[in-house]
């Protein structure tokens, strides 16, 4: 029942484009009798008004332009050529209305003629079918930019199936299915963004087959060429990962450069599917041994968190590499401030794990010296004045010039961290003030933002060792929960207390005392993990 049904399908397909081809023949040659008709007419009234033969050349000349622009063909084009010498020699050389040539002079003109408008038309035609194929490639890069900053904003794979078909179908105009397998090839996420025929017998064969051979499966190809779709492989590093189908019609498949679009978005996917995959597995051990030891809890935060901006970084390298010469240099350069900030993000969060390595190994010797503390928040506030953006940082001193005993180096690092909390959690346009104050024996610090403030859930847990909280981030990256963790340690080996409140009716105020120290240059002191 099943093979009569496509024998039908096929067959009316057929007769449709045989129609098609009826109806553009039919067009042109009406095209052409109209063109050719109205640069008569006017070569006639030229003819009249005692302009020179040139001007009648010229007409017809602009007639085969014209056409051929219109009719896209380089037989029509010659065609054109042809019927515009004809007609040319029919109405205009003596004698009139016939075919006949009395003047020897007029074969080399009518060659000329033929020559010039065959090869202007098919210089027309050309320039026509590579201005489209430009623009479209153009239109093609555009969308592989966008793409690839929407997949790079995904947080599961759940939400990178929908993202890739719904972002497909927008390119493609068709029915898309999106399908990751976990790694014993089961579904792991499927999606589909538009008609689901995909679960038919014939279509989920090509799609499985697509997935264990690793080749392209469905219409247009060797395998599969009756199913509905064409259907692509996603692969990783090491395995397929996934599958994409696209619904094609009967008579239609995909042109090379949607071929090409696919085969560049496709490892695009993979790259932010590992990531995921990735993030996934740490999550889950991550809740299976819930902190108990520090080592393991680092190696997973560094695996995850370092992969993370690295495969961003690889993604945006890669596709200016593979597309340099056709990508534009505004989009260069989104993919190079990208890699910009991937690579700074990482140099702190390296920084942080080191400076917490330290911490953690039992004791830390610290270079303490006399510092004013005006100094210290002008350095921590030029750390962080670049990725600031449109967030408006104040400081605000006594009149007296402070002066503590710490290592500035480690007091500057948790007035960096402080400060990139407070962007990171707060919308463009907050304002950050940055405080100090002398009372009796201490040193007072406080940073403060009029942003949402912290979850009241979050409070107990701010300063524990990879907590991350759950309120909304304004910035490109999500905590380590490492931040604060290394302020309290930084803090607390200086004797000093922080803490961090919600401030009313919004914001959040981070504190930290210091006492005046008046101890020797170099003090080792020893802390308890």
């Amino acid at each position: 029942m099943n093979t009569k049904t496509d024998e039908t399908n096929i067959s009316s397909a057929k007769q449709q484009n045989e129609e098609n081809k009826t109806f553009l023949i039919v067009h042109n040659i009406v095209t052409m009798i109209i063109m050719f008709s109205l640069c008569t007419a006017i070569s006639i009234f030229f003819k009249q008004s005692g302009s020179l033969e040139s001007d009648i050349v010229m007409v017809y000349l602009l007639g085969i332009i014209l056409f051929s622009y219109w009719a896209s063909s380089y037989f029509y084009s010659f065609l054109a050529s042809v019927c515009g010498v004809l007609l040319y020699n029919f109405f205009f050389t003596e004698p009139y209305l016939t075919l006949e040539v009395y003047n020897p002079g007029y074969p080399i003109t009518f060659l000329i003629m033929f020559l010039v408008g065959s090869f202007t038309s098919m210089l027309t035609i050309r320039l026509k079918s590579q201005t489209a194929l430009a623009e479209e490639r153009e239109q093609r890069f555009k969308s592989l930019y966008l793409l690839e900053r929407k997949l790079l904003g995904v947080k599961s794979s759940k939400s990178l199936a929908k993202v890739s078909a719904e972002e497909l179908t927008k390119q493609f105009s068709a029915d898309i299915l999106v399908q990751f397998f976990d790694d014993v090839g089961k579904i792991q996420n499927r999606y589909v963004a538009g008609k689901d025929f995909f679960n038919e017998d014939r279509e989920r064969l090509a799609c499985y087959e697509t997935y264990h051979s690793a080749n392209c499966c469905g219409h247009g190809t060797a395998l599969f060429p009756k199913s509905k779709a064409y259907y692509l492989p996603i692969i990783g590093q090491n395995s397929v990962m996934g599958v994409i189908g696209i619904a094609l019609s009967k008579s239609s498949t995909l042109t090379s450069l949607q071929i090409k679009f696919l085969d560049t978005i496709a490892p695009q996917i993979a790259v932010v599917l590992e990531r995921e995959k990735l993030y996934e597995k740490q999550e889950e051990t991550q809740m299976q041994i819930q902190r108990e030891h520090l080592r393991a809890d680092m190696l997973r935060a560094i695996s995850h968190d370092l992969r993370t901006p690295l495969t961003s970084i690889m993604g945006s390298a890669s596709t200016i590499i593979y597309n340099f010469a056709t990508v534009s240099d505004d989009i260069k350069k989104d993919f190079l401030n990208n890699i910009y900030d991937d690579a700074k993000w990482l140099n702190e969060m390296v920084e942080n794990i080191l400076n917490m390595t330290r911490f953690d190994e039992g004791k830390i010797t610290m270079n303490l010296e006399q510092e004013a503390a005006e100094e210290i928040i002008a350095d921590a506030i030029s750390h962080v004045k670049k990725p600031a953006g449109k967030h408006i940082i104040n400081a605000k001193m006594p009149p007296d010039i402070i002066l503590l005993k710490v290592d500035g180096v480690l007091i500057t690092q948790v007035l960096v961290n402080l400060l990139s909390n407070a962007i990171n959690y707060t919308p463009d346009g907050s304002e950050i003030i940055v405080t100090v104050n002398k009372v009796k024996s201490e040193v007072i610090f406080e940073v403060s933002d009029n942003g949402p403030g912290i979850l009241e859930t979050d409070l107990p847990h701010i300063f524990e060792r990879f907590y991350a909280q759950h309120a909304k981030t304004y910035g490109t990256r999500h905590g380590t929960g490492l931040g604060l963790s290394l302020c309290k340690s930084i803090v607390e080996a200086h004797g000093g207390k922080i803490a961090i409140y919600n401030k009313k009716p919004h914001g959040t105020l981070v504190r930290f005392c210091l006492p005046v120290k008046e101890e020797s240059n170099n003090a080792t002191i020893g802390l308890s993990s």
